[in-house]
C-alpha cells in the first residue's frame, strides 16, 4: 500500500484508557456475558487484565498468582502480553484477541461521548490531521470508537497486526516509523501524540514527537515526567495546544521561529505558558544549546515557563528587536526556514 506525505502535522491519539477514562467502569451487573466480572473488577482496565490472568492461567496453566507475574513480565518485556505469548508459547495473537479484547463487554460500558466528540470537533483540520495510534488490535480499535460516537472524526489509523509475527507496537521505534509512514507524516517534528502510558509518552518524546502524557486525576503522578506536557483530562489539550483549534492564530498569523527565536517580538507565541520551542522539537529553549549548556536556558521549559520571558514582545536581560526580528544576547535572528510546532511554513 502506498501511503501519501500529509501537508499537515499529525495529532497521534491514543485510544483505551485515553478517548475513555480509565476509570470507566461498568454501571451494572451484567446477565449476557459468562464473564465473572466480580473476579476481575468492573472497569475497563481492570476486566482487561482479568481476562488477561485468566488467559494465561487457562492456557499455560498457571495458579492465579504465577500468571499475573508473567503476564506483567511479558508486558514489561514487549509492550504487550500476547507477544510474549507467541513468541515463548506459540499462542495465535488473534485467537487471544478473540478471548480477551473481543470478549470485554464494551457495549454495556462504553456510551456516546458528546464533549470528546466536540473536542476533536474543535480542532483545525486545515492545521492538523486527526489519527488514531493504538496497540490494539483492528477489531477493538473499531468497537471502541464506533462506540464513543467519534468514528467519522480521524482520517485513519495505525494498530497493532496480529496477524503478523513478530508484532509491533509501541513503544518499539519500528511502531512509530510505521505511524508515521502510514499517516504520511513529513519528519517526527510533525508529530503530536497523547497516550496514557509513561513508556510510550516518553519514547515518542524521545523521537522528537510533540507529547502529552494523560495522567487522570486519580493516578498518582510521576516523580519525572514521560514527556514535555501533563495534562489530566483531553480537555486540558485546548490549552495545551491552543494553536490547534479553530479561532486561534491561523498559520499564517502565527509569528515565524529563528532556531525557537520569536520573530517580531512573541517568543512563546506555539508554547504553552510562554515555553519556547526550537523548531516544535520538545518545547525547550536552547539553541544548540547556546544559553542553554548551565541550565539557564530551555531546561526542562524553564525558561519562558509561566509565560516570564517573551511574552508579547517584552524585553529581558538585553533582549532586544531589530527591525522586527528577535536579537538575543547579540545574537541576531535571520529569516530562514525552521518551522515552529511544524506550523509555520518557510519564511
Amino acid at each position: 500500500m502506498e501511503f501519501i506525505k500529509s501537508d499537515r502535522p499529525v495529532f497521534f491519539f491514543d485510544i483505551d484508557n485515553c478517548l475513555y477514562p480509565k476509570s470507566t467502569w461498568l454501571p451494572v451487573l451484567l446477565t449476557t456475558t459468562s464473564i465473572d466480572i466480580g473476579s476481575i473488577g468492573h472497569n475497563i482496565h481492570d476486566m482487561m487484565a482479568g481476562l488477561i490472568n485468566d488467559y494465561f492461567a487457562r492456557h499455560l496453566q498457571l495458579c492465579a498468582e504465577d500468571a499475573k507475574m508473567l503476564h506483567q513480565r511479558y508486558y514489561k518485556d514487549y509492550g504487550l502480553a500476547i507477544t510474549g505469548l507467541a513468541l515463548h508459547h506459540k499462542v495465535a495473537p488473534l485467537e487471544f484477541n478473540k478471548e480477551v479484547d473481543d470478549a470485554l463487554p464494551l457495549d454495556d460500558i462504553i456510551t456516546p461521548n458528546p464533549q470528546l466528540r466536540r473536542l476533536l470537533a474543535d480542532i483545525d483540520r486545515t492545521k492538523v490531521k486527526l489519527w488514531l495510534f493504538t496497540n490494539a488490535y483492528i477489531t477493538h480499535a473499531q468497537r471502541v470508537i464506533r462506540l464513543l460516537g467519534i468514528e467519522d472524526m480521524f482520517e485513519g489509523i495505525t494498530y497493532c497486526d496480529y496477524g503478523k509475527i513478530p508484532i509491533t507496537c509501541k513503544p518499539y521505534t519500528e511502531m512509530y516509523r510505521k505511524a508515521e509512514i502510514e499517516a504520511g507524516a513529513s519528519s517526527a517534528d510533525d508529530c503530536f501524540f497523547v497516550d496514557d502510558s509513561y513508556l510510550n509518552c516518553y519514547h515518542a518524546q524521545e523521537r522528537g514527537w510533540t507529547t502529552a502524557h494523560l495522567v487522570e486525576q486519580t493516578e498518582s503522578e510521576p516523580e519525572v515526567k514521560a514527556a514535555q506536557y501533563q495534562i489530566k483530562e483531553l480537555e486540558e489539550l485546548r490549552r495545551t495546544f491552543p494553536w490547534l483549534f479553530k479561532g486561534s492564530s491561523t498559520q499564517s498569523d502565527v509569528p515565524k521561529s529563528v532556531n525557537g527565536l520569536g520573530v517580531g517580538g512573541a517568543n512563546g507565541v506555539n508554547g504553552v505558558n510562554g515555553v519556547h520551542g526550537v523548531n516544535g522539537v520538545n518545547g525547550v529553549h536552547a539553541i544548540d544549546e547556546v544559553d542553554g549548556a548551565n541550565g539557564e536556558y530551555g531546561v526542562k521549559g524553564a525558561y519562558g515557563v509561566n509565560g516570564e520571558f517573551g511574552v508579547d514582545g517584552v524585553r529581558v536581560d538585553g533582549l532586544d528587536s531589530l527591525d522586527g526580528v528577535k536579537r538575543w544576547n547579540g545574537m541576531n535572528g535571520v529569516e530562514s526556514s525552521f518551522r515552529l510546532q511544524g506550523l509555520c511554513g518557510k519564511v
